[in-house]
């Protein structure tokens, strides 16, 4: 029996078991089963629209996602920070490390990201410290290498008490329906994070274009730089096993009404 094929079968035999909501939801995506566990491996998804990635990037706990048509699950993911995240396995649209989705828009400039939008949907285990958040990434040049050097824009839609953004909470605002606190802080680069009163495990059409735009009015991002990935996923602390992205999608459009 090939690997790939093993791969499969334990998958599936984890969905039956009872992991995170995915063996009932009839949206579930068809099972690639393909396995990804290097600290910075990805694969891609979607016929290569998307790429799934492991990004064990702050922590030397195991951890392996494994990625399907348009998400993952994580497991095994059994993380003990105290001060921060372990990871962020995520979704990515663009381009990130040298590693560019196929047919991606990205680097493309602030300035024209009207329309820029995105549904996702996640499970999370009943245990552990996380986050649910986007990533979006800018940088002052058309950056397709290392790490940008401009703005990172982060969209909370659920987290654990104990997770909290980068810096301080300094404003509200309403996007989409929903008011989110706005935090600025900085570490290596500048961080604006918005983070949702009321927790959601699914957002459709989520107008990322319009909190771009509030991130321009106070003056943390630059009309003039270039947004080089969007990504969505997870940044466990405590556990990360059960995560779960069941479906992702983005795209740049017709703009969204403004609110």
């Amino acid at each position: 029996m090939s690997g790939v094929v093993v791969a499969v079968l334990a998958v599936l035999a984890m969905l039956v078991g009872g992991s995170p909501a995915l063996a009932t939801d009839p949206d579930t995506p068809r099972v690639e089963g393909k396995r990804v566990c290097g600290k910075t491996e990805s694969t891609p998804v979607a016929g290569g629209r998307y790429e799934a990635q492991n990004n064990l990037w702050g922590a030397n706990t195991p951890q392996c996602i494994t990625a399907f048509d348009t998400g993952f699950v994580v497991d095994p993911a059994d993380h003990r920070k105290e001060s921060g995240p372990a990871s962020y396995p995520s979704m990515v649209w663009g381009c990130n490390y040298g590693n560019c989705t196929k047919g991606t828009p990205f680097p493309k400039r602030v300035s024209e990201l009207a329309g820029l939008r995105s549904s996702w949907a996640v499970s999370v285990p009943p245990t552990g410290d996380y986050n649910v958040s986007y990533d979006l990434w800018m940088d002052p040049t058309p950056r397709r290498n290392g790490r940008p050097t401009g703005l990172e824009l982060m969209i909370w839609l659920k987290n654990t008490p104990r997770v909290q953004p980068i810096g301080s909470k300094k404003a509200e605002v309403t996007i989409a329906g929903a008011t989110w606190d706005v935090w600025l802080g900085a570490i290596d680069l500048p961080t604006i994070s918005y983070v949702r009163r009321q927790p959601t495990l699914e957002v459709r059409d989520l107008p990322l274009d319009q909190f771009v735009a509030d991130a321009q009015r106070r003056g943390v991002a630059k009309p003039e730089w270039y947004m080089t990935s969007v990504q969505a996923g997870f940044e466990p602390w405590i556990g990360g096993r059960g995560l779960t992205t069941r479906s992702f999608s983005a795209d740049i459009g017709t703009p969204a009404p403004a609110p």
